[in-house]
């Protein structure tokens, strides 16, 4: 059996390190962040284990096809996972109000019990699979005995295949010249838009969880105190920036677009600007589809005489199953199972 570096440990990189430990390959997992999760992100408050908790990045995901049903379930029974009802609504701007409008979208949404950055680490957990965080590829190197990663600290590791999990970007730079030859990283720079995204401690609001904004700078907001099925006063709703907000200010960080966002929130929902109080900022520099988005189907890139692989919610539309579907599916295919 072959060993490969996974690099990135979000969705798409557990998928992959689940489905090549399965098949006995020898699988090295690295991430640049402090904790495995990506974009499934999670925070407290503050450091005691029953302080409030918030997502700030992903809100929830669905799950459609056969293939993740089956893992979904089997999350749902060991309590990885929940389900997650909210009461949401549309808000679309007429004149100088705000028109709610409670969507008839019934989907099933699914949700950490602890947030979705503690599903993503149970996930590993419960597979055995050690992740080495802190440990950022500054390089890629591909020679006659496989590839070489080398590291802002630490010693390079040496690796069979490569199964790169991180933005286009962020992959086109690894791979310095080599990137000459993944057709799909052409355009990279225009796969992915930003998101800038806030969470504040806010009021609750009568009959509202979530909202999808048609208007304004925000295109979602979601009272995180509901998906903890806690009643507290004190509720903290997640606002994320629509994409071109977002792209437009991509420069800027989330505190210092905080303001106009905050405004939005107020103006939309009514709440008095006095009782809202910013708890994080965020930039996700790249986050959504952008215009240069490959084809939702494509799902991964795979070239297995150089023995190297890209996955990534980039690659498949944007959504946490796509990642986990362009995880699994670019192992299978680096491995030779597909």
């Amino acid at each position: 059996m072959s060993n490969v570096l996974v690099i990135g440990a979000g969705v798409a990189g557990l998928s992959a390190a689940e489905y090549l430990t399965n098949a006995g390959h020898e699988v090295t997992v690295v991430d640049k962040a402090a904790r495995p999760g990506g974009r499934c992100a999670t925070r407290r408050t503050d450091v005691a284990d029953d302080a409030p908790w918030f997502d700030y990045g992903a809100q929830y995901f669905t799950a459609r096809s056969d293939t993740f049903r089956r893992s979904v379930e089997a999350d749902l029974s060991a309590q990885r996972l929940t389900r997650w009802q909210p009461s949401t609504n549309t808000a679309e701007k007429t004149g100088e109000s705000w028109l709610f409008t409670p969507s008839s979208d019934d989907r099933e949404r699914l949700i950490g019990p602890r947030g979705l950055n503690r599903w993503v680490r149970s996930r590993f957990d419960a597979a055995d699979i050690p992740v080495a965080c802190e440990r950022r590829v500054n390089a890629l190197r591909r020679g006659a005995n496989g590839w070489t990663a080398r590291f802002d600290q630490g010693g390079p590791i040496q690796a069979d295949h490569v199964l790169l999990t991180v933005p286009a970007v962020q992959a086109k730079t690894l791979l310095g010249a080599e990137a000459r030859n993944v057709p799909v990283l052409a355009a990279a720079p225009q796969i992915m838009s930003a998101c800038h995204t806030l969470v504040v401690e806010a009021p609750a609001i009568d009959g509202v969880d979530a909202i999808f904004f048609k208007d304004g700078a925000l295109s979602w907001a979601a009272d995180n105190t509901t998906k903890a099925g806690d009643t507290a006063p004190a509720h903290l709703w997640t606002l994320n920036a629509d994409a071109t907000f977002s792209d437009a200010n991509v420069e800027q960080s989330a505190d210092e677009l905080a303001d106009t966002l905050i405004d939005d929130f107020v103006r939309a929902t009514a709440t008095p600007r006095d009782q809202i109080r910013l708890i994080r900022g965020h930039r996700w520099r790249y986050s959504r589809p952008g215009p240069a988005a490959p084809e939702a189907d494509d799902r991964f890139w795979v070239d297995t005489g150089a023995g190297l692989a890209l996955a990534g919610d980039w690659l498949a539309g944007g959504r946490v199953e796509g990642a986990w579907l362009s995880g699994r599916g670019a192992a299978a295919r680096l491995i030779g199972d597909v």
